[in-house]
């Protein structure tokens, strides 16, 4: 179950061919006389057993006895006999020789020397080393590649040693598959084991898992629960955050308890945190209503480089409801989102150019900025550059461009972009003519009160050029739409009228 190295008996005695006899493996040297933290720590002895198994043919210990030889340690430094010793045990199958050798081929000398001392630690135990090449090959710095395996391989012996950190990260490697084979049950004894010595980092991990039900971990959501709320307890940032997030999802939203754990986690820098607290004290949910409050975190949040946020309170500043009016923050947190690719911003500050709001009046500009928004997906601009298109503002005058947006928006449910393309489709303009499908479209959006589809339908009634004729039915949607305040709908029921 566990991923350390099979101990065994450390005082069984073998011989190069594993059975009984008067000399250690060398692993056993290793674990009884290489350790630092081993009570028979005593490296001229160690040095002395492994030469004799090297030149009996052991690789691991010609392995182990190269370092010794590299490093001038109870023995004259000998780099060649070192390096001829390397390559005889990789040859013979040992891994840690092989890999040495590459790396040794591939970095200078300065950094190859100070990274084997590192390794020859490392192979002691000593737990700083061991850190050390864990962030190494973790990463991949100094003369060596990514290397997620071997980092576990140094990082385990900490684990073993009662590190909690090691165990978290150990553990998380083994649940999300980095660098070893995914391992639910290894994943699970690192991870308790740093959980019970304290670590917050492994208990946001378990809980983590259960609510995802990540590689196997069947999805439990009161002991994620349970475990969130032990994170939290600890200090940890994300867990408190999540926390609060399922505070608010609950049938029954607690906005307290969410304020308090996002507050929490907005004082550790947890910049979403400091976005949702920032819109509760917008609104007053959890929290006195506080517009300074609300700005000032959300203002933060913005200058981490939170999207959403800077959204949301350019939107605010915009509007001038919840929010004091300021077109200038409006403007600058809509550029600066924009400039992040946030398609809804890039709408936003695009609708600012084309009505001339703050900034002078640019149909161009806007165009621009609807069509990158528009290529990225964003409903309303690919709505906004149809109408651009159809209208021949900023742009050449272009029906068919205009029915190929009409027609992404529409797809995506946007009503207006329905109506519009329905009565482009009815009368073949920019598209292909489809009574019967444009009428569809115009009648799903009219019958779900939405005001454009409601006058187009009754236009297309009363004038019955594209489909019968029928004065009931657009009576029937022109008054449905006049209701709705559509000027051009009332136009038309005056003219009935007369």
């Amino acid at each position: 179950m566990l991923c350390e190295r099979n101990k065994g008996n450390i005082n069984n005695r073998c011989d190069m061919s594993g059975k009984t006899g008067d000399r250690l493996s060398a692993e056993n040297i290793a674990l009884r006389y290489m350790d630092v933290g081993s009570r028979e720590y005593d490296l001229g002895r160690a040095c002395s057993m492994l030469e004799d198994l090297s030149s009996a043919g052991d690789p691991e210990a010609g392995y182990l006895y190269s370092l010794f030889l590299y490093t001038g340690t109870s023995v004259n430094e000998d780099r060649w006999a070192a390096m001829e010793l390397m390559s005889v045990s990789a040859a013979s199958g040992d891994e840690r020789a092989a890999r040495t050798l590459s790396e040794i081929g591939d970095g200078g000398n300065e950094a190859i020397d100070s990274l084997v001392r590192l390794k020859f630690r490392g192979e002691q135990r000593d737990t700083v080393a061991c850190a050390k090449l864990f962030e190494i090959y973790d990463n991949g710095k100094r003369c060596v590649k990514k290397d997620h395996s071997e980092a576990v391989r140094w990082y385990t012996v900490n684990a073993v040693k009662g590190d909690a950190e090691a165990q978290n990260k150990i553990g998380f490697m083994y649940l999300m598959g980095k660098g070893v084979p995914k391992d639910r049950e290894k994943a699970k004894y690192w991870l308790m084991s740093a959980a019970e010595a304290g670590s917050s980092e492994a208990m946001f991990h378990i809980a983590d898992a259960y609510y995802r039900g990540i590689n196997g971990v069947r999805q439990d959501p009161k002991e994620a629960l349970k475990w969130y709320e032990s994170a939290a307890a600890a200090g940890h940032p994300e867990a408190q955050h999540d926390l609060a997030g399922l505070y608010l999802s609950n049938r029954r939203p607690d906005f307290k308890k969410a304020a308090m754990l996002f507050a929490k986690a907005a004082d550790q820098g947890e910049t979403d945190s400091m976005y949702q607290l920032g819109m509760l004290y917008a609104f007053g949910q959890g929290v006195t209503r506080d517009p300074a409050k609300a700005a000032a975190l959300l203002t933060e949040a913005c200058v981490k480089g939170h999207s959403q946020a800077m959204l949301d309170y350019a939107n605010m500043r915009f509007e001038g409801q919840v929010l004091e009016k300021d077109l200038a923050a409006a403007a600058k947190w809509f550029g600066i989102a924009s400039e992040q690719f946030n398609a809804t911003a890039e709408y936003c500050l695009a609708c600012m150019y084309g009505n001339g709001t703050y900034f002078e009046k640019d149909d161009e500009k806007a165009v621009q900025l609807f069509t990158d928004a528009a290529e990225a997906g964003e409903p309303n601009s690919q709505y906004a550059l149809a109408c651009f298109c159809y209208e021949g503002r900023g742009v050449p005058k272009d029906e068919k461009r205009a029915a190929m947006w009409f027609c992404a928006a529409a797809e995506q449910g946007h009503p207006a972009a329905k109506a519009f393309y329905g009565m482009m489709t009815v009368t073949g303009v920019g598209t292909e003519a489809d009574v019967e499908s444009g009428l569809a479209l115009i009648k799903e959006v009219a019958d779900a009160g939405f005001s454009d589809g409601q006058f187009y339908l009754g236009r297309l009634y009363l004038e019955g050029k594209h489909v019968k004729k029928n004065l009931t039915l657009a009576k029937k949607y022109l008054k449905l739409a006049a209701k709705q305040g559509d000027p051009d709908a009332s136009a038309l029921l005056g003219q009935l009228r007369a």
